[in-house]
């Protein structure tokens, strides 16, 4: 009888554990919401955007990946909404780096912990350029040291990778700063410069590109290891190292305990997506290249990142 019994047990367990598989093996079963937690026209919409047109293709099933804005806090509204979600597969975020580590690194509440989030992948990383409005009285580098009073500096908040940008190069160059925040996205940010809200900000080279070539801002300072602009010196050759190849970089992460299996189904789909000919099409029109990193490449490298940071904790506060 208890023989009989066990083996009952087993058949059952092994008919559970086909089930679990068969469920595992259907994720996808419904439409997957893409955050972007900043508003639409920038250079993190834009590429999101790219990413999220192609992912369908690359998932076990059919589905659609569907972009949602959530712009607010520098970033934080979307960052809390993911936090929130199930850790289904079914809500993604991009996630703004090292912006989106600041509470984190200064021990600052927030409705997320970066620290528990599941890593998906990395799309991109990109060098930052400093720009001026033309309106400014701020020219160069040397005008920027000089000022009397403190530089007015335009940014989405605190939270932000272009304040985190801004408030270490204010450390290493040695400026006093002011910053203007609430607008929601770097292109708001930039335009705010272009009126003359502000004298100066820090955002990626690409999204700054038509600026500059149209003449809106002064480019004064580039965080590339070789300067895209003529007559622009790099961070390296102004004499502030600490400065060379700093950036953004954008990942895309899931809520905290995200299973393995639908953890490795998302980052084999976002690589396959980025390596699809219509994305690199799309990199190559709009000048904003992706250079991808899979999940547990996206993991070693945000903690190396943080890493670095801490060198910067009082400056950021």
């Amino acid at each position: 009888m208890i023989k009989r019994l066990m083996t009952a047990l087993a058949v059952v367990g092994v008919a559970l554990a086909g089930l679990a598989s068969a469920a595992k093996a259907e994720f996808p079963e419904k439409d997957i919401t893409f955050l972007i937690p900043f508003s639409p026209g920038g250079g993190m919409d834009s590429q999101s955007r790219a990413i999220a047109q192609v992912l369908s293709k690359y998932l076990p099933n059919n589905v659609n990946v569907i972009p949602k804005n959530v712009p607010g806090a520098g970033g934080k509204k979307g960052y809390g909404e993911l936090a929130r979600s199930a850790p289904d597969g079914y809500t993604i975020c991009v996630i703004n780096y090292p912006g989106a580590a600041l509470p984190a690194l200064l021990g600052e509440e927030a409705s997320y912990d970066i620290n528990t989030l599941t890593w998906l992948g990395r799309m991109s990383a990109e060098e930052y350029l400093m720009a001026a409005s033309p309106k400014s009285e701020i020219k160069s580098l040397d005008d920027l040291k000089k000022a009397s009073k403190p530089v007015k500096i335009t940014s989405t908040g605190p939270g932000s990778t272009a304040h985190v940008g801004a408030s270490m190069a204010m450390s290493v160059i040695g400026f006093k700063g002011e910053f203007l925040t609430g607008y929601k996205g770097s292109a708001d940010y930039i335009l705010g410069i272009v009126r003359g809200d502000g004298d100066i900000a820090v955002a990626p080279v690409q999204t700054f590109q038509k600026f500059v070539e149209s003449g809106d801002v002064t480019p004064i300072m580039s965080f590339e290891k070789k300067s895209s602009f003529d007559g622009v010196p790099t961070a390296a050759e102004a004499g502030y190292a600490e400065l060379d190849g700093m950036g953004v970089e954008r990942y895309i992460a899931g809520p905290p305990g995200m299973p393995d299996e639908i953890r490795k189904a998302l980052s084999d789909a976002i690589q396959k997506a980025i390596a699809d000919p219509e994305t690199q099409e799309w990199a190559k029109q709009t000048n904003r290249p992706f250079l991808g990193l899979d999940a547990d490449e996206s993991d070693q490298a945000v903690k190396k990142s943080l890493a670095v940071m801490v060198k910067f904790k009082d400056a950021l506060k």
